[in-house]
C-alpha cells in the first residue's frame, strides 16, 4: 500500500539536489555537514547545507554504494570503514554519481556528537577539496546537555556562526533564525504526531514508511517544503486509521528496529509484513524526535539548538539509550526487538549486546542481525529473515 506522500517525497528530494546544483552555479555558499549539525542556522544564513549521510543513503537505496566504495578502497580506504564514508568519498574523487560531479563545498562543518568516523571522513574531504573545516566539539554527556556542558555547546554554536560568517561572507541574523526555527518547530510537532499514530493497532505505517520519510527531518528543517510535506504525511497517516486501510492488516507481531535500516533492502520490511510482522517503531527515527531534537524556544534559539546538539543520540550514556528503548517499547506495545548490528555504524552497534541483555532481564525478547546499511557485499537476506521469524515464533509460544 503506497503512500501518496511518497510521490511528493521524490519531488522534495529532487528539489533539494536541484537546489544544491543551483547553489553551485550561482556561487551561493555550500556547506558539507553531518547529521548532528542543525540545518536551521544554515538556512537562516542562506548557506546550502549538503548532508553527506543523506547522499550516502541515496547511493545505498540505488544499490550504487559498492560501485563508489571501490574508488575509495582503491585510494587506500579500508573496506572496514563506514560505507557512507567510502561511497560518498568515492563519488567525490571519481567525479561520478547520480548527480554527476558533486558540487564542491565552500566550507566543511562536522560535529563529534554522532560518530568518531566523521573526524576521519571530513579530513579526507578537506584534503580532496581544500575547503576550510570547522569541528563543532560535543563531548559525551550522561543524559542531557546542562550546566557547564550546555554553556560550552552555546559557545561552540557561536564559534561556528563566526566561522561561517568569516568563510562565506554571509551575516548571521537572529530574527531570521527565529523565523526558520518557528517553521522547524511546526514540522517537529507534525513528526511527533505522525510517530505517535504508529501506536495504533494495527499501525498505519511500516518501518520502511518512516525511514523513507525522514529525509526532510534531516536536511530541510525550517523550510516551507519541509512543513508542507509533513502536513501531507500526517494527514494521510491519520486517514489510514480513519478508513481502516492498514499496510499490515493482519498485524501479528509489533517489533522495534534498532539502528539504521538496510537502505539497499527496504523491501525486507514488505517481505516480513507478509508474515504479519510489522516494525511499528525504531530508535533511529526517534533520534529526530522529542527526546533528542525537540522544539526550540524562540526567545533563545541558539541555546535551544546548542542543547540538542550537545545531547545527540550517540553521545549519551547507555543508561539514556536504554531508558529511551524501554519507553518506546511500552508506548508502542512492542513484543520484540531486532538489533541491527550495522558493520558500518559501530558507534550505534557496540552496546547492542548489553542492551539486549538488559531487555532479557525484563522479559523482552530480542535478536541481533548482522548487515551493513549500504554495502551489499556479504549480505545474507535469508539468514536475517530466518532470525526475525525465530523471534516471532518465540512470541507465539
Amino acid at each position: 500500500m503506497r503512500l501518496q506522500a511518497t510521490g511528493n517525497l521524490k519531488k522534495l528530494i529532487s528539489g533539494y539536489y536541484g537546489d544544491l546544483k543551483k547553489s553551485a552555479e550561482s556561487g551561493k555558499p555550500i556547506a558539507w555537514v553531518n547529521v548532528g549539525i542543525p540545518c536551521e542556522i544554515f538556512y537562516a544564513m542562506d548557506i546550502f547545507p549538503f548532508y553527506t549521510e543523506n547522499y550516502g543513503a541515496m547511493l545505498g537505496a540505488r544499490k550504487e554504494a559498492v560501485k563508489y566504495s571501490k574508488f575509495a578502497e582503491a585510494d587506500g580506504i579500508s573496506k572496514h570503514t563506514c560505507s557512507y564514508l567510502r561511497s560518498t568519498y568515492g563519488s567525490l574523487i571519481s567525479k561520478e554519481g547520480p548527480l554527476g560531479k558533486l558540487p564542491e563545498p565552500t566550507v566543511l562543518v562536522e560535529t563529534s556528537n554522532s560518530c568518531v568516523t566523521v573526524l576521519s571522513w571530513w579530513r579526507l574531504i578537506e584534503k580532496a577539496t581544500h575547503a576550510s573545516c570547522f569541528l563543532f566539539d560535543s563531548p559525551m554527556v550522561e543524559y542531557e546537555s546542562t550546566g557547564s556542558h550546555l554553556a560550552y555547546q552555546i559557545s561552540e554554536t557561536r564559534r561556528m556562526i563566526r566561522f561561517l560568517e568569516a568563510e562565506t561572507g554571509k551575516k548571521f541574523d537572529l530574527n531570521r533564525l527565529k523565523k526558520v526555527v518557528k517553521i522547524s518547530n511546526e514540522g517537529k510537532r507534525l513528526w511527533r504526531q505522525t510517530m505517535e499514530l504508529r501506536t495504533n493497532h494495527p499501525s498505519p505505517l511500516t518501518g520502511a514508511d518512516l525511514f523513507t520519510h525522514m529525509f526532510p527531518m534531516v536536511a530541510l528543517r525550517g523550510t516551507e517544503q519541509y512543513l508542507e510535506h509533513l502536513k501531507m504525511l500526517y494527514r494521510e497517516t491519520k486517514e489510514r486509521i480513519k478508513s481502516g486501510e492498514y499496510p499490515v492488516a493482519e498485524e501479528k507481531h509489533r517489533f522495534l528496529w534498532d539502528n539504521l535500516p538496510i537502505w539497499h533492502d527496504l523491501r525486507l520490511f514488505d517481505e516480513l509484513a507478509k508474515k504479519g510482522i510489522n516494525f511499528v517503531t525504531d530508535t533511529y527515527t526517534q533520534a529526530w524526535g522529542d527526546k533528542f531534537m525537540g522544539e526550540v524556544a524562540l526567545d533563545n534559539p541558539i541555546k535551544g539548538l546548542a542543547y540538542y546538539t550537545g545531547g545527540g543520540f550517540l553521545n549519551v550514556h547507555i543508561k539514556k539509550r536504554f531508558s529511551v528503548l524501554l519507553d518506546i517499547i511500552g508506548r508502542y506495545d512492542v513484543d520484540g526487538v531486532v538489533f541491527h548490528a550495522d558493520r558500518s555504524c559501530k558507534s550505534y552497534s557496540l552496546i547492542q549486546v548489553q542492551l539486549a541483555d538488559q531487555l532479557r532481564q525484563k522479559g523482552i525478547p530480542s535478536v541481533i542481525i548482522e548487515a551493513d546499511h549500504n554495502d551489499t557485499r556479504d549480505y545474507n537476506r535469508d539468514s536475517i529473515i530466518e532470525r526475525i521469524e525465530t523471534l516471532a515464533e518465540m512470541g507465539e509460544r
